[in-house]
């Protein structure tokens, strides 16, 4: 009972994300006429025949039956109007060689966060074999289209990981939740060294960042440093605990220590973090120069991590809502900030970040279908195990259903 009600709750939590979202874009194309002298505004609605990036640009108004040109600066390069392109316009006007490129930045970031969780089990001596590494992330990646949360493909990675160690599955499942926390912290890094860039306009919004990586910088210290364990008593909190509980969380201590002779490879992994998710920017930049959207390279390392620790919240599928809502809010937030004077400039804007939000999640999707394929054939390979599944009681490991 209480589980259904975990999942309605989330559905309506997505379906009111999705409502605000929908009432938030600009579905139609229009533009605003200011008056000089008295501050009136004139809104007309209709349609942007052709690319709307240009000057002029041709504009059919609802009640007119052919277009006509609009000029959107005066004589002076002042803007004459404030032109709001509808999301589909958007899309409609995409360049895709600059698309082409932004989802090769993508692939090649892919490609070296699932190197990263290949040398995590290689530090703890799985015998998981590069390529084999890149077959079980792709099919996670895959899988997590339709689990909650942008994380929800690790579970799916965690059973393929036990099924292939499973004379060790948990260091194996373990190898999986490490991944996740080094690449928080990569994140968290990231936008802690980028903040500083927006402090003078986000003061509020970079100290709250600078809050959240010391706290994910203390509880990563916690579970490794054997001095701050001992401060807070660790493992008499766990012996408290009942005694199947407290086996397995001993077990999954045991496991992470194991990492604790490997704390320089793993720092590596950290600092060279903003090279490697610097791709990831990378791409979703290039993504907002083919729908036009005005932001600036150094504006995306700071937000795009924010929205990716954002979408990893298991509500949605892939996230879907809770990244659109993320990338809205902030590139609508950055992007008024940008465009001072202009009328309607945050929610213009906004409908920009949702649509940029929507393209690159369609784009990761259809990426995400090469890990489909491989999900195919490895179920052909493995026909008594298509039902393999986690059982919450047996604390993560793998259990055949029917």
């Amino acid at each position: 009972m209480r589980r259904h009600l975990v999942s309605f709750l989330k559905i309506i939590v997505v379906a009111v994300l999705l409502t605000v979202i929908y009432f938030a874009v600009d579905w139609h194309d229009s533009y605003t006429i200011i008056s000089s002298k008295d501050g009136h505004q004139e809104t007309i609605y209709g349609e942007i025949v052709g690319p709307w990036d240009t000057n002029p640009v041709l504009f059919r108004a609802d009640d007119a039956s052919v277009p006509k040109p609009l000029q959107l600066t005066n004589a002076d390069g002042q803007p004459s109007v404030n032109l709001s392109p509808g999301i589909l316009t958007y899309f409609s006007n995409l360049d895709v060689p600059l698309f082409l490129l932004g989802a090769t930045a993508f692939f090649i970031f892919v490609v070296i966060i699932n190197s990263r969780w290949w040398w995590l089990m290689r530090a703890n001596r799985l015998g998981v074999g590069f390529f084999e590494t890149q077959r079980f992330a792709w099919i996670g990646l895959f899988c997590s289209n339709v689990l909650p949360g942008a994380t929800g493909g690790d579970i799916v990675k965690a059973v393929f990981i036990v099924r292939r160690c499973s004379g060790d599955k948990v260091r194996a499942v373990v190898s999986v939740v490490v991944d996740r926390i080094v690449g928080l912290l990569s994140l968290l890094t990231v936008c802690s060294l980028s903040v500083p860039l927006v402090f003078d306009r986000f003061p509020l919004f970079a100290g709250v960042i600078w809050v959240c990586a010391l706290g994910a910088a203390a509880v990563a210290a916690l579970l490794l440093s054997p001095r701050l364990r001992r401060l807070l008593r660790f493992e008499a909190l766990v012996q408290k605990l009942p005694l199947r509980i407290g086996t397995v969380v001993t077990d999954i201590d045991h496991a992470l220590l194991q990492y604790r002779a490997h704390l320089r490879g793993i720092g590596v992994w950290i600092l060279i973090s903003p090279l490697t998710y610097s791709l990831f920017c990378l791409s979703v930049f290039l993504m907002d120069r083919a729908l036009g959207v005005g932001l600036s390279l150094t504006d995306y390392f700071v937000i795009v991590p924010v929205a990716a620790v954002a979408q990893a919240i298991p509500i949605a599928p892939a996230g879907w809502g809770i990244g659109e809502a993320a990338y809205g809010a902030l590139i609508g937030k950055f992007g008024a900030a940008a465009l001072p004077g202009i009328a309607d400039a945050e929610q213009m804007m906004r409908t920009r970040g949702i649509a940029l939000s929507v393209l690159h999640r369609t784009h990761v999707m259809i990426w995400s279908l090469a890990g489909g394929v491989l999900l195919l054939l490895d179920r052909q390979r493995h026909p008594s195990d298509r039902n393999l599944t986690f059982d919450s009681d047996d604390a993560g490991e793998p259990a055949s259903k029917s």
